[in-house]
């Protein structure tokens, strides 16, 4: 059965009216605590919050260009993805550059033995 009711969030947490917000992420203590993480460049931290937002909780997703390029410039975030995929965060699936469409990522668990 799918939840109905949505719980604000606090004022401070949110600029959406009355603090229904429509896409957020979750993010565990353990994650945020880790050397891993807290290694991570700015940029590389900001794509994978972005990342997580846009995913909508699925494990494998597409960020697009018009996604990151309000974020940061092309070369920044190309820099700030490859720091995550060498540190464990994310998997490039499906590199479809040549073919003009979005790359295909996937959330990885290796950031745990880096």
């Amino acid at each position: 059965m799918a939840r109905t009711k949505k719980t604000p969030f606090a004022p401070w947490e949110s600029k959406a009216d009355g603090g229904i917000e429509k896409r957020y992420f979750r993010m565990g203590a353990t994650l945020m605590a880790s050397e891993a993480m807290r290694g991570l460049s700015p940029s590389a931290f900001k794509i994978y919050c972005y990342m997580k937002i846009e995913s909508g909780g699925k494990k494998e997703f597409c960020f697009p260009h018009t996604k990151y390029q309000s974020y940061m410039s092309k070369p920044t975030f190309f820099k700030a993805r490859d720091e995550l995929v060498e540190k464990g965060f994310v998997d490039v699936v499906q590199n479809n550059k040549n073919l003009r469409r979005a790359n295909i990522y996937a959330f990885s668990e290796r950031w745990k033995t880096i």
